[in-house]
């Protein structure tokens, strides 16, 4: 929709580069106001903008050169980041939550981290060995097979119940846009 109705209107890339990074900051920050009408949505588009002009006009030359883990690690540290001015609907908070990220005063974690760590790990351990690419060559292996079906299912199943186990020991956690 943004693409189509914002950006490629407002002349998208095929312009000046001061007015395709002013196009690229007014459909994030229009990604921000979509998402709830208040200061910290747009300021995480926003923010998402920022870190796609820097991206774009300064980094990416110097990623396609790194191993693409290097990539990866940077994008989920700013993503995790901008998770934070998403949630928090006061400057002050997310300030000072970015600060504790980066203090050791509970230790390396917390206790509460910890717990979570823990709760979480079954989920973690096995997105980790999803993510092997040793996973899509074996695939494609046994995909000719008969019954390469009966165990897409069973994978799919346990993957299920696993979240499904996950979901049912936590305590009331409510949909992310339920404040909307």
């Amino acid at each position: 929709f943004f693409r189509d109705y914002v950006y490629i209107p407002l002349g998208g890339n095929r312009v000046k580069v001061s007015r395709h990074i002013l196009n690229m900051l007014i459909v994030w920050g229009l990604t921000g106001f979509w998402h709830g009408a208040a200061w910290n949505f747009i300021l995480w588009g926003l923010y998402f903008g920022v870190l796609l002009v820097i991206e774009k006009y300064f980094l990416l030359k110097v990623f396609k050169k790194l191993p693409a883990f290097v990539s990866h690690i940077y994008t989920m540290f700013f993503v995790v980041l901008g998770w934070a001015i998403f949630d928090f609907t006061d400057f002050a908070g997310v300030m000072s939550f970015i600060g504790r990220l980066f203090t050791f005063e509970n230790g390396f974690i917390s206790q509460n981290g910890l717990y979570l760590a823990i709760s979480y790990l079954p989920i973690l351990l096995v997105g980790a060995v999803a993510c092997l690419p040793v996973w899509k060559k074996l695939y494609y292996k046994i995909s000719e097979k008969k019954f390469t079906w009966v165990l897409e299912g069973a994978v799919c199943a346990a993957v299920l119940l696993l979240c499904v186990a996950s979901l049912v020991k936590q305590s009331y956690n409510p949909f992310l846009y339920f404040r909307f």
